[in-house]
This record gives C-alpha cells, structure tokens and sequence, in this order.
C-alpha cells in the first residue's frame, strides 16, 4: 500500500511538461446549459478554445468558469458523437459573463450520451461550501475528499456509513446511542456539518437526501469553529439535494438480506410558470432485521426543499427535514483485562451471532432539521450570504446495553436508560463573498459573523441490570424491569446551555496568476452557565473562554489548471471548562489546540481523466488535560500533548470509455506524548494506521447492452486498540463488495453483493458487523 503512495510521486513529472502563459487579466464566465426540451443539461464539457479550460456542468445544468484571461474567446459545449456548439464569450477584468445556451438534444438523449462520455463520474470535486469562497481544488491549499451520489447510486448505498469508505483514510465510527461519523487522520468526529452549518445528526441519516459527502482534512476551526465538532482529523460535510426547473424525478424498491426493505421516492417540480419557485421532495423509509438472533432497524426520512429567486439579485432557498428511527443497539467493553484471557476480538468466547438483547430493548429517536439561505448579489464582486439553521434531535427513550466481559465465562449487562433526552442548537450565519482585484492582485475574501446556541436537557439513569454466564441459555431481558430498576435508583435530570460569538475571515490572493496565498483568521467567544441540576436547583461548571484559530497556506501551479502544490497551516480548538481540584482549588483551563503542518501535490489531468492528491501531514494537540497523583490525592495538569502525522494519496481516473477507478490509502499514527501513566506513549483507540478503498466500475458504451456496467471495490482496515491501555486488538479486516446493474434513461436495475469475503468484523464500540449480503434494486426515473 506504501507503494502506492510513492509510485503517484514518480509519475507525476511525466504529466508535467506543458507550460503556461501567465497574464494579470482575468474574470469568470457563469452559464446554463438547456436541452432543447427545457431541462437543464448535466455532464456535459464546457471548453474554452485556446486557454485549455474545460469544466463539466452540475445537475441544475450551470458551470462556472473562473480565471478567465480578459478578450474574447470562443467557448465550445461538446457532446459525445454530437457537432460542438461554439458561442463567442467577451471577459472584463474582474467581472462575471453570464450566459445561457440550449443543446438541440432531448434530455433522453442526454442520458444516453451520458453512459458513453469518458469523463469520471466519480471525479467532481468543486465546492463554495469547503472553503466558502468561489476557488477550485488545485487553488485550495487544504486537502479534501468528495463521495457523491453517482457512488451512492452505483453501490447501492443505504446507510452513510458505506459512502464514507470512499473517502481515502475515513473510518466510519459508531455511538451506541445512534451517532455515525467517521474517523480522519486518527481523530473521531460523529457531528457532521450540513450545507456548511452544524447539525444535531445523531440518527441514521437516509442517503436519499445527500447530492454528496465532502470531507476536510485537517483541523478546521478557522472557518468552521469547535462547536459540537472536534476539529482535529477534519470535519465532514453533508450536501443535499437541491431543485431545478423542471419536471421529473425517480422512485425506487430496494430489498435484500436480512429482511431489508426500503422505498425512496425523489420528486421535482416547478411551482410557477416562470420556473422561480421551485420545489423538490426526497423521502424514503427502511426496515431490516438482524444477521444476529435478535435485532432491528427502522427509519423514515421526509425532506422537501424550495427555492425562490426573487429578483436577479435575491433567492431564498428552505430546506426541512424529518427523520424517525428505532433500532437496537449495544457496545462492548471488559472490567478487567487480568480475568479475561483474549486479547483480540477474534478470541472472545462470545458468540458472534448472539445477541445478548431481545428487541424491547431499544431506542426511538429523530431529528428536526430546518435550515435557511438567503444570497443576495450586491454586486458583480459582492454576494451576501445569510445562512439559518434549527437542528433538534430527541430520544423518545434510549435503552443502550453495555456487554462488560467480567470474566472468560461471566457477563454484565448494563444498561443507561434516557427517558426522555432533548439537544440542539441555532445557528445563525453571515457570509460576505467578494472575489476583486486589488491593483494587479485577484482576490477572493469570505468575512463572516457566527452564532451558535447549543442545549440539551435529560433524564438519566444507569442500571446495573445482571451477570450471566454466557455458557448458559440467557435469562431474559425486558424493557419492563430495566424501567423498574431506573425509577428504583432514581433519575439524574441535568439541563445545559451555550453560546459561541465569532468572526472570520479568509483571503485567497494571487501574487502571480500561479503562485496563491491563503490568510485566514477565527476570532471566538464561548459562554455557558454551566450544567443545571433539577435535584438541587443549582449550576456548575459556569465559564467563558475566548479563542483565535489562523490558518494559512501557499499553492503553486507548476502548470496551469493541471498540477498545484500545496502546503498549509491549520487549527483547531476545543473549549475546556474549569476543574476542581482535591484542595478545593480552582484550575482555570485554557482552550485545547491542535495544529497542522502539510504539504503536497494535486493534479487534474487529460482533461478531468484524472485527478488525485497527495500529501504529508502532521498534527500536534497542545493543551490536554492529564492526571498526576500526588499525596494520593489525583490532580489535573494541563500540560499533555499528543501527536498524529502520516500520509495521504488518492486518485480518480477514467482511462478509457466506461471505466471508472476510485482509490486511496492513508497512513496514520497517532499517539499520547505527554499524558497519563496508562496513556504514556500509548496510541488513540480505534484509529487504524493503515486505511485502503478502491473501486473500479465499467459500463458498456455501445451495442445492445449499452448500459450494462460492473463495479467491484475493497475496504482494508489495519488493526487497532479497542481500549486506551493498548491490551485489547479491534482486528483488522477486508470488506469486498461488487454490483451489477443496468442503466437506462427511464429505469436502473441493480444487484449488490457485500462482504464477498464473509468477514467476522466489529466496528469501534465493539458491536458485530453484518457478513455476506445482498441487495437487489429497482428504480424507474420520470
């Protein structure tokens, strides 16, 4: 895998022999593409003749081209076996053309055109919302992944998790309360952003909302600060879906192993006759039993969304969301490593298909999100950007078991019961976006204000429900007697409340039209009364904290459009609250950081072919908290440090017709350098030092079964700690899956096979992994 990594390095020069004209002039053409049905045109080339740009237009049939040497140029629209179409574009200095033109092919024709284009489906990389500015991926010094809805489409996708494996060195991670997230660069995060602000995404996301995932490397609390997120390893970035301006959409029946079951429906539309207000519906719901003797997921997600443009300058965008799920859940931990002889997974005297539960004991939750855009274009050089969200996610009750391993023979069943638990937060976001010139220097600026209110209020109680010898047949274990036992003990109900106040700002600036800086700057306030007891009407743990979080990176493109390289600075922080010492003293703490050093190399070739990243980094964590005994009393220090650093490469490429390859691999250690006696140069847990995932797809692009495709990938996951003394394996393990399908213009039928291998495997709570099954999809497109 480390071959990899250093045969992209050696054939890098070979692509790096063009050269490039660099001039001081430049603007940006922005245009729609239409067929001559009036249905936007996606996927299709927009080259302009003679600058050797190229870009592919989104799903809503718009592009944008930036850097744009000032004249006239001829912009040229090709289609696969279709004569271009030429328009003559004239670009200013600093300013935006915009243009709209009709393709005179049907959008069934498109689709058609669409199986046979030798551009990679996989390779759509462009963002505002990663960096909030209008720059591309060779002009960002920050290194970033994008899984999209081509992958969930072809892999047949139905739970994130599974969309995260493309991501090169993510590793998706689990709460036993519902959170999914993932790993990055040996650093957990289950809080997702969605459409650039923070969510309260604690169930199973449906991924029939998603356009697609981003994923941002690094510590990023420059521009998305620390609330609900550790930023250390990255943040990620769920994208959903957004109308267009015309009619049409998709419904498709999923089933399979384990009795799987799900039913999705996409529906868009035009709400005037003007095709300004517009409106898309995504809903699905999903069953599935369990590979274990007991066990069961449920959830339904309904999520519509409109946009209005108002006037050429103003659109408002609203988008809701609804998601209830119940499901079962336990994790897995060990009392003592001295009376239990294994030392891996692998070795546990447990069944791997047993579940130790019944299906009463189980969570009920959801999750209400409401988000809001306003943009408005101030100028040819300024949009205003004010972003709205009210995210609330809520635990009808929670029953989560936890399986202690007391002994080779004996097992505890604990479970914390939460009847009921709300949290949230509201944030309210403004976004100023300029991209001018200063003199002979473009510049591309975000300056923005944030503001974040997070609560949570919960009643709580932890049972110690019974020890059995797992040799035995299992007493039972009921929802009934576990609510007894809580009300017995009594719950602990706690309420919390805080607000975050911050500005940023960041600036890309061209010193030449090659050489890029970014300079970028968080400013954050944070404040909390602390937690409020109802049981004694009173608050602890009140404090304020203030931070800074820089950031900064240079990027060279060796050639033009096609090889940058990069390297950064990058923060991130966490708010740490005051702690009482055993001497009644007070020890004001200061905000935990994490910095980053990377460098590296992106390119994007033979016409969009091929692209990939690679690079090195390296992430040192100041300001930990410790524990020191002295007297026998144990005290905090904050005075720990930690350090993760590895390397990175993927690459997404298209080298003939059909063929489609996405792959990565990541190499990670991350470790405890100042900490603790039991963390003392001990490594995180659940964080793998080697991460790999490829995936090659071919469809047929002529002949009778032009349709027709094959796909086939692998995930490998290195082994890692389970526990922080670094005593107990999470064993390593290969996942490979592979589909089938046919793709035509008014239906997809597709087959999915997962853990061809029939892998044993277990996620980082210790909960056992589905082995080998199927999946069978229907969908008919309108």
């Amino acid at each position: 895998m480390r071959q990899f990594f250093q045969i992209f390095l050696l054939l890098l020069p070979f692509y790096c022999l063009a050269s490039v004209n660099e001039e001081n002039d430049f603007g940006t053409i922005k245009g729609k593409i239409t067929t001559n049905d009036n249905r936007p045109a996606s996927a299709v080339t927009i080259m302009i003749r003679g600058a050797k740009k190229t870009t592919l237009t989104n799903e809503d049939g718009t592009f944008t081209i930036s850097h744009v040497p000032t004249g006239t140029h001829q912009l040229e629209v090709s289609l696969v076996g279709y004569a271009p179409l030429q328009e003559e574009v004239s670009v200013e200095k600093g300013k935006v053309t915009e243009i709209a033109l009709q393709l005179q092919v049907s959008s069934t024709q498109l689709k058609e055109i669409s199986i046979t284009s030798n551009q990679n489906k996989f390779s759509r990389r462009e963002s505002e919302q990663i960096a909030r500015l209008p720059i591309k991926n060779l002009e960002n010094p920050q290194v970033y992944s994008v899984a999209g809805k081509e992958l969930i489409e072809e892999q047949v996708i139905t739970e994130r998790t599974d969309l995260y494996r493309n991501i090169p060195g993510a590793v998706p991670n689990f709460a036993a309360g519902g959170s999914q997230g993932m790993t990055i660069r040996g650093f957990s995060n289950g809080m997702g952003m969605r459409n650039g602000m923070v969510t309260s995404a604690i169930v199973p996301l449906n991924p029939i909302i998603l356009e697609k995932v981003e994923v941002i490397k690094g510590p990023s609390g420059t521009l998305f600060g620390s609330n609900r997120n550790t930023t250390f390893g990255g943040v990620f970035n769920y994208v959903t879906k957004r109308p267009y301006d015309t009619f049409g959409g998709e419904v498709s029946l999923t089933g399979g192993s384990f009795q799987f079951g799900r039913i999705t429906a996409d529906i868009n539309t035009p709400l005037n006759k003007e095709k300004t207000l517009l409106f898309r519906l995504n809903a699905g719901a999903q069953t599935e039993g369990s590979f274990q003797d007991q066990g069961y997921a449920k959830n339904y997600t309904i999520a519509p969304t409109i946009t209005y443009q108002l006037t050429d300058r103003l659109k408002l965008t609203l988008d809701v969301e609804l998601t209830r799920a119940s499901y079962t859940t336990t994790s897995f931990g060990i009392d003592s490593m001295s009376k239990v002889t294994a030392r891996n997974f692998k070795d546990l005297p447990i069944g791997y298909k047993r579940s130790y539960i019944n299906n009463s004991v189980d969570v009920s939750n959801g999750i209400n999100n409401i988000q809001a855009q306003a943009e408005y274009k101030i100028s040819d050089n300024w949009t205003s950007q004010t972003n709205y969200l009210y995210s609330e996610g809520f635990y009808k009750h929670l029953l989560w078991t936890t399986l202690s391993l007391v002994s080779d023979s004996i097992m505890a069943r604990t479970v914390r019961n939460q009847t009921p638990e709300t949290f949230g937060n509201i944030q309210l976001q403004q976004n100023f976006i300029g991209d001018f010139y200063i003199g002979s220097f473009r510049n591309r600026m975000v300056i923005g204000l944030d503001y974040n209110y997070n609560y949570n209020q919960l009643y709580r109680a932890t049972v110690s429900y019974d020890k059995v010898n797992i040799n035995n047949p299992l007493p039972d274990i009921s929802a009934e007697k576990i609510n007894a036992l809580a009300y017995q003990k009594g719950f602990v109900g706690t309420t919390s409340k805080a607000y975050n106040y911050s500005a940023y700002i960041s600036d890309v600036f061209n010193i030449t039209p090659s050489l890029m800086a970014m300079l970028s700057l968080r400013a954050d306030r944070f404040t909390t009364d602390g937690t409020y007891a109802i049981a004694t009407g009173k608050y602890t743990g009140e404090y304020s904290q203030n931070s800074l979080s820089p950031k900064f990176g240079l990027v060279y493109q060796v050639v033009k459009e096609k090889v940058s390289i990069f390297g950064n600075y990058m923060n991130g922080f966490v708010n740490l609250g005051p702690v009482t010492q055993p001497d009644n003293t007070i020890l004001t703490l200061k905000p935990q950081y994490g910095n980053q050093w990377e460098g590296g190399v992106k390119v994007d070739l033979i016409e969009g072919k091929l692209s990939g990243s690679a690079s090195y980094y390296d992430i040192a964590v100041t300001n930990s908290t410790r524990t020191e005994v002295q007297d026998g009393k144990t005290f905090t220090r904050q005075d720990g440090t930690q350090h993760s650093k590895g390397y990175e490469a993927d690459i997404t490429t298209s080298p003939v017709s059909g063929l489609n390859i996405v792959a990565g691999y990541a190499h990670n250690e991350n470790k405890y350098t100042n900490a603790s006696p039991a963390l003392q140069g001990k490594y995180v847990t659940a964080s793998p030092k080697d991460v790999a995932n490829i995936w090659i797809s071919y469809h047929l692009t002529r002949g009778k079964a032009k349709g027709l495709g094959f796909g086939a990938g692998a995930n490998y996951i290195s082994d890692s700690w389970f526990e922080a003394t670094n005593t107990f394996v999470l064993p390593s393990y290969t996942l490979v899956n592979a589909t089938v399908y046919y793709d035509q213009p008014k239906f997809r039928l597709s087959v999915k096979a997962n853990n061809l291998l029939n892998q044993e495997y277990w996620n980082p709570v210790g909960t056992p992994q589905k082995q080998l099954n199927f999946l069978g999809s229907i969908a008919v497109r309108f």
